[in-house]
């Protein structure tokens, strides 16, 4: 029997006895019809991608534990909730351009001196590649990954009141890195 012909359950026993083969079949088997799936829950070619790969990374992790004959739902319970995760993360992470906003970057540094569009933005990305790995840390943490400064200094295992202190000179340094680019 060949493996485009093999029940779920069957290329799911193989691949659990170590056969890679069988995982690439079932992924071939199902990339199209769960990218579609979540494509039309999330309506980003990107985003969809992304849940695919989650997806996939999820039933790799936890393929001993589904019942080989409900593997084909219980993969697309696991999208569904990729897919939730995705539209959470979206609602609670900013864009680059909402990150601008929050980091006090977008409006007027001073007069005459404004980030305006997508390739203001990227040059403000790039220059935050130029800070100092601590503030550069802070910063995206705190404004792209939308982390409170509590969990920030958790994660960086440091003080509170040092990753504040980061935030504060990382956005300073960027402020003088964007005038002197700009002057």
């Amino acid at each position: 029997m060949t493996t485009t012909n093999e029940a779920d359950g069957d290329l799911l026993i193989r691949f659990r006895n170590g056969d890679s083969t069988a995982l690439e079949a079932l992924f071939a088997r199902y990339e199209g019809p769960v990218f579609r799936f979540l494509f039309g829950l999330l309506r980003d070619h990107h985003a969809a991608e992304d849940a695919l790969q989650e997806t996939f990374v999820q039933a790799i992790r936890y393929a001993d534990a589904v019942a080989p004959d409900a593997f084909r739902g219980w993969l697309y319970t696991v999208a569904h909730r990729q897919a939730m995760l995705t539209k959470r993360k979206a609602k609670r992470l900013p864009s680059q351009a909402d990150d601008l906003v929050l980091l006090g970057l977008v409006g007027e540094w001073e007069a005459g001196s404004r980030i305006d569009g997508v390739d203001d933005a990227r040059a403000v990305f790039e220059l935050i590649e130029l800070l100092p790995a601590p503030q550069r840390a802070v910063i995206l943490a705190r404004v792209v990954e939308g982390k409170k400064f509590r969990e920030v200094a958790d994660v960086l295992g440091c003080p509170l009141n040092t990753a504040l202190a980061r935030m504060h000179e990382g956005l300073k340094k960027l402020r003088q890195l964007w005038e002197a680019r700009h002057a």
